[in-house]
Parts: structure tokens; C-alpha cells; sequence
């Protein structure tokens, strides 16, 4: 009779115990909750959309680039590198399909292209919103294709790209993003109906295209680290799946 009396007291002493030894579970509501960083080495391909828009002066005795290039539709893929959970290095290329300016026949096919490299880097790879900025440089062609005729090509450098984003993160290898960014651009050479080949142009201006879209990101091949940070990320990216 007393062990029966006993047992109910002991009851009450070990369950709250047992309770408050149990770890908390990590909170995966919300908008920015935590999640396992990316892990080292993942292999990532990025596909974006959305509008673009350049101005500014081309050079020479050319109009300005909004003169030939109006707003447009662009289309950009990314494939880089997680070197850490917070940088990303890899490779851009982009194509674009602009209105024609005022100052060309409403014929004119109006296309555009751009690659190169970039870094990105993310500030909170560990939270399910996580904000990125990258920075990259390269190659920007334009081309200006008339119903009849020969095509006006344009080829630069673009100085200095910057994107902006905020990544959501909606699987551990999936994340969208709205991207807002815009490119220096300094176009070297043009081959145009006037010429019989490339030609420099003379008294260089720097101009600039603007781009806001949203963003698609895919991770492939992420690698488990022995690195005890790394390995609690792992375990938490299982339990998220």
C-alpha cells in the first residue's frame, strides 16, 4: 500500500524532469524561421525573369541607348558555387528582347545578351529570408535586326553588375527571390550597315540597364562536413525535409 501511495508522488517528481530535458523545438513557422545553411560545395543553377531597361549615352555619333532599345523582357541563368554557406561564385549569362526606340523602323528586331562572373553574398543562409547582394563583370552585345537589311551589332563590356535579392526559402533546396539590379555598360565596338567590319567607337560613353524580376534557385549535390557546425546544419536540413 505505501509503494502504491509512493507511486503517483514519483510520478509528479520525474515527468517534469523528463519534460525539461527535452530540447526545444526549433520554431519552422513564419516567414524567417531557421533553417540549415547551404552546405559547402552545393552546385547551384539559378533562372530569372523579368523586365529590363537601358539609357544613357552610347558613344560616338550613335543615339542613346534608349533611343534604340526600349523597356523589354530578359531572361538570365546562374551557375555558381557555394565555396561557404554565405558565398556564391559562378558564371551569368543573359538574353533580352527589347521594343524598338524612336529612332529606328518599328521593324527592327531589337536583341540583346550579356555573361560573365559573379559573387554573391548572403547574409543569413541559416534563416529561411535571406537577404544577397552580388557583384559581377563581362561581356554585353546588342543587336539590331532590320526586316531587310544588314544587322547593326553592338559589343562591350558591362563594368559593373549589381543584384540585389531576398531569398525565400521554400524546401532545403529550392528558393525564389525578387531581384533588383543594373549593369554599368561601355560598348567598345559596332559593326553596323555603315561598315564592313568591326570599328571602334570613338569618344566612349558609359551607360546603364536596369533589370527587376524574381528568381529561381536550385541546389544539387550539397556535401555532408565532418565540421560540427556543418553537421548540426546536416541534421537539421533532414529534419526540415
Amino acid at each position: 500500500m505505501k509503494a502504491m501511495k509512493l507511486f503517483p508522488a514519483l510520478l509528479l517528481t520525474i515527468i517534469p524532469a523528463v519534460v525539461s530535458a527535452q530540447p526545444e523545438p526549433v520554431d519552422t513557422t513564419g516567414w524567417g524561421h531557421p533553417v540549415a545553411a547551404i552546405p559547402d560545395r552545393t552546385f547551384e543553377i539559378a533562372v530569372a525573369t523579368g523586365y529590363a531597361q537601358g539609357g544613357g549615352k552610347l558613344g560616338g555619333d550613335l543615339k542613346s541607348l534608349e533611343d534604340v532599345a526600349g523597356p523589354g523582357a530578359a531572361v538570365e541563368v546562374d551557375v555558381g558555387s557555394r565555396i561557404i554557406p554565405q558565398l556564391t561564385v559562378g558564371v551569368y549569362g543573359a538574353l533580352t528582347r527589347s521594343q524598338h526606340g524612336d529612332s529606328i523602323a518599328s521593324s527592327t528586331d531589337v536583341l540583346g545578351g550579356a555573361a560573365g562572373v559573379q559573387a554573391a553574398w548572403h547574409f543569413r543562409p541559416d534563416t529561411s529570408l535571406d537577404p544577397w547582394v552580388s557583384l559581377g563583370g563581362g561581356w554585353r552585345a546588342l543587336w539590331l535586326d532590320p526586316s531587310a537589311g544588314k544587322t547593326t551589332s553592338l559589343q562591350g563590356v558591362d563594368l559593373a553588375r549589381v543584384q540585389v535579392g531576398l531569398d525565400y526559402r521554400v524546401s532545403p533546396e529550392i528558393a525564389i527571390s525578387p531581384v533588383i539590379g543594373g549593369s554599368a555598360t561601355l560598348f567598345v565596338s559596332q559593326d553596323s550597315p555603315m561598315t564592313s567590319s568591326y570599328t571602334e567607337i570613338s569618344d566612349k560613353k558609359v551607360n546603364f540597364t536596369g533589370f527587376v524580376g524574381l528568381s529561381g534557385r536550385f541546389d544539387f549535390g550539397s556535401k555532408k562536413s565532418s565540421d560540427p557546425v556543418a553537421a548540426q546544419n546536416d541534421a537539421a536540413r533532414e529534419a526540415w525535409q
